[in-house]
């Protein structure tokens, strides 16, 4: 595969309408992100791989979740950086999530 590989954990809120957690504690789920570029607004998606360590479970609640995520696209640094807002989504969004930090790999 290629691209550079960009490692960072996300605060994630879960769609009211969505079932259940979006990746059970100890679990990975191969995803689809949307992204916003900063600088043109323009919307890109990636393919991803979502893991919930169960980081942070004793203070969440049923809609919320700290997950880490690995894209791997030499873009992915313009439209995901700390702060940045994105969208998990399996054919609609199914939770809004917030870069809260880079991890390097």
């Amino acid at each position: 595969m290629a691209g550079k590989r960009y490692k960072f954990q996300a605060f994630l809120t879960k769609d009211p309408g969505v079932p259940g957690v979006v990746v059970p504690p100890g679990a990975a789920r191969r995803m689809t992100i949307r992204a916003r570029h900063h600088r043109t607004r323009r919307c890109q998606f990636f393919s991803a791989l979502v893991a919930n360590n169960g980081d942070g479970a004793d203070w969440l609640d049923e809609r919320h979740e700290i997950v880490t995520v690995a894209v791997r696209d030499d873009d992915a640094c313009d439209y995901l950086d700390v702060g940045d807002h994105f969208a998990l989504w399996l054919g609609a969004d199914i939770a809004d999530c917030i870069v809260t930090r880079r991890l390097y790999v």
